[in-house]
């Protein structure tokens, strides 16, 4: 089975980004999935989904959603509000991919 792809996006694409990529590693791991995640700024974004085949972005800076992949905001995640609501939309996405 391959890794989950997430592009993870903050607004410098550096301490926020990958604050979440561990806590979604963390989640995923428990489920049984690996995860390839990518940190970027909010503008890296178009770039980064044209060339990386991501399953899904996760941000906490917004970005568009005409990326054609799921988009899920992620901030209550990362600071502890709502945190089992954005779980289960994640996994919702990530039991849809062909992995």
């Amino acid at each position: 089975m391959r890794p989950v792809k997430i592009l993870s996006v903050c607004g410098s694409g550096t301490v926020s980004s990958a604050m979440l990529s561990s806590k979604l590693a963390d989640v995923l791991e428990e489920k049984g999935y690996d995860l390839e995640a990518t940190e970027v700024a909010p503008g890296g974004v178009a770039v980064a989904v044209q060339s990386g085949g991501y399953d899904l972005i996760a941000y906490t800076s917004p970005v568009e959603d005409i990326y054609g992949i799921p988009v899920l905001n992620a901030t209550g995640f990362l600071v502890g509000i709502n945190e089992e609501e954005f779980v289960e939309e994640l996994l919702d996405v990530v039991g849809k991919l062909a992995l």
